[in-house]
């Protein structure tokens, strides 16, 4: 396992490495297998990707725009420059704040095998 999809030739504002498609959420793996899951996603206005529930801890950072992480109980809303955690087994949804677009970064950390 290692980073991918990284610049290594220049520093580049992470929000330029992916681009934002009309009805669709992109995304792209910057690191996966082993120890960890990361990825980068660019939600179009009115994308949103359904609750789910993840086997690890799982940290949300907007990079640009703003975006809803919609909690069983409650929506925390999450702008440019913020980070959110879930704890693993809460099952949630990530969508743009009042259907706006926005980039996020996604890094899970699997639970321990015991």
């Amino acid at each position: 396992m290692g980073f991918r999809n990284l610049p290594t030739d220049e520093a580049r504002p992470i929000a330029g490495l992916i681009e934002s498609r009309q009805g669709r959420v992109s995304s792209m793996a910057l690191a996966s297998g082993g120890a960890v899951d990361f990825m980068l996603m660019a939600f179009a206005a009115g994308e949103s990707v359904s609750e789910e529930e993840y086997f690890g801890d799982t940290l949300y950072q907007v990079v640009e725009g703003m975006a809803d992480v919609v909690l069983p109980d409650r929506r925390v809303a999450v702008a440019a420059g913020e980070a959110f955690m879930v704890p693993a087994h809460i099952p949630h949804a990530v969508e743009g704040y009042e259907g706006s677009a926005f980039k996020i970064m996604q890094l899970t950390i699997p639970e321990e095998r015991k």
